[in-house]
């Protein structure tokens, strides 16, 4: 006995073009993608830098106030030295059993304050190195191009595939 089973007529797949239109599709997508999230990754990038640089500025900071906590804390304690050396250079006044080895006024006058101030610590440089696909959506009117050609990738990967006659 015969079955007679109707099969619709299948029509033979080729898989070459469905590679080809699921690669478009997928490089459309990427591109699009880079478009959107490589300049916010290097804005990103530059505000990293600039919490670096507020971070070292904040340790400097921190290290004048600890300078000028010392200070305070030994002119209140009346350290001999410090209270002559604020006579000296703030003054003018010599203990008078020495002589001034600088005179007071003249440019090599030890200036205290100039001598409580931290040594500044190297600043961080900002020196990014980008790709080519980063310098082309870095800029609006490439970045424009970059997705409208991702848009048209998409737009050919989703087109049906070519019936043969």
């Amino acid at each position: 006995m015969e079955q007679s089973q109707s099969h619709p007529e299948s029509i033979p797949t080729d898989y070459a073009s469905e590679i080809s239109r699921w690669g478009f599709f997928i490089c459309g997508i990427i591109l699009i993608a880079a478009a959107a999230i490589l300049p916010l990754r290097a804005d990103l990038d530059w505000t990293r830098h600039q919490r670096d640089l507020a971070l070292v500025a904040e340790q400097d900071n921190a290290a004048r106030n600890e300078s000028y906590k010392g200070m305070i804390a030994a002119i209140d304690h009346g350290n001999p030295d410090t209270l002559q050396l604020l006579a000296h250079s703030n003054l003018g006044m010599i203990p008078a059993d020495r002589d001034a080895l600088v005179t007071p006024g003249v440019r090599t006058d030890p200036m205290i304050f100039e001598l409580l101030e931290p040594i500044p610590q190297p600043r961080p440089e900002f020196a990014p190195r980008y790709s080519r696909l980063e310098k082309l959506v870095m800029v609006p009117k490439t970045r424009l191009w970059v997705l409208a050609g991702g848009i048209m990738l998409v737009l050919v990967g989703l087109l049906p595939a070519a019936k043969p006659k």
